[in-house]
């Protein structure tokens, strides 16, 4: 979640306190009518239609494959909803009045600019040439593989047990007896750590590992490294197999972009933060695909990720 629809939640949750405490106040004693007023109102515009603007700023966008209409609206919207309900309870003894009326219209304000942006979000098309741009951003990959098996510190885990599933051996001989599981091995090749980060983790000697993973495969040569799938001339729409040297594009997978370029770190930090790192969506999940679940911008994202790899 970004600041703001963070910052709905959290005034949700702060609204839900205010209102169970006056709601105790009522109960105990005979309180003046803005009591109630408060009670009623905490909890309808604060703790419930700030938790729905919060959730739905964050979920609804992505249940339909879109990025938010005009994300720039709910900074504004934060900071209306918020001023037009505590005007509202602190304007309501004096009700009617030109300050209730004023606050008032800043919560009806509010709601149509979340109805608005969200139907604007769900019904209008995004506009295609933004698509075809990120689309000319990502070149088509060249590089044909190495021409023969070579085990690179910055190669995925999953990666080198597929290609050269005899290494199982080595990883299980320097600490890895998870590995020795069939089951766990397919669950490894499903996330992105590279062997650097693998090694790090478990306190082993990377330079050694690699040297003795090479000598694995290298009485097998004949065993060369299958080719990665290469997508058809035309098709964009699969980027696959990203290779130290190239630029990254827009379909690139998170992980990928990790093993072959792992300074991009510091921007995948940045954008999504710690949980990024531990989210299993890096397996699948592209540039475009991650931009529009964070409402990010793809374009601004895939500038800073290429800058970062030296691009």
């Amino acid at each position: 979640m970004d600041r703001y629809t963070k910052g709905f939640v959290v005034a949700s949750v702060a609204y839900f306190f205010l209102a169970a405490v006056l709601g105790i106040w009522m109960g105990g004693a005979d309180t003046a009518g803005w009591v109630r007023f408060a009670h009623v109102h905490f909890n309808l515009l604060g703790f419930m239609s700030m938790m729905i603007y919060g959730v739905g700023y964050f979920i609804l966008p992505r249940f339909n494959g879109r990025t938010l209409r005009w994300p720039s609206w709910v900074p504004i919207h934060f900071f209306v909803a918020n001023i037009g309900l505590i005007g509202m309870v602190a304007t309501a003894p004096e009700r009617p009045s030109n300050g209730f009326i004023l606050f008032s219209a800043l919560s009806v304000i509010s709601a149509g600019m979340f109805a608005v942006n969200l139907a604007a979000t769900m019904l209008i098309e995004p506009k295609p040439e933004e698509e075809e741009e990120e689309e000319a951003s990502a070149p088509s990959p060249h590089a044909e593989p190495p021409p023969g098996p070579r085990v690179d510190p910055d190669m995925r885990v999953g990666e080198i047990l597929t290609r050269w599933p005899e290494t199982v051996e080595v990883f299980v001989g320097h600490g890895f007896s998870s590995l020795g599981s069939p089951e766990h091995r397919e669950q490894v090749k499903q996330i992105p750590i590279t062997l650097r980060m693998a090694c790090q983790r478990h306190n082993v000697d990377l330079e050694y590992m690699v040297s003795e993973l090479n000598e694995a495969v290298s009485p097998a040569p004949a065993k060369t490294a299958p080719a990665v799938e290469r997508p058809a001339p035309g098709k964009k729409a699969k980027q696959a197999g990203l290779k130290a040297g190239e630029p990254i594009g827009a379909d690139h997978i998170l992980g990928e972009i990790l093993s072959v370029y792992p300074q991009t770190e510091k921007v995948f930090r940045k954008y999504y933060g710690e949980g990024c790192f531990s989210c299993p969506g890096q397996a699948t999940e592209s540039v475009t695909q991650s931009a529009m679940m964070h409402n990010v911008s793809a374009k601004q994202l895939l500038s800073e990720l290429n800058h970062a790899a030296g691009f």
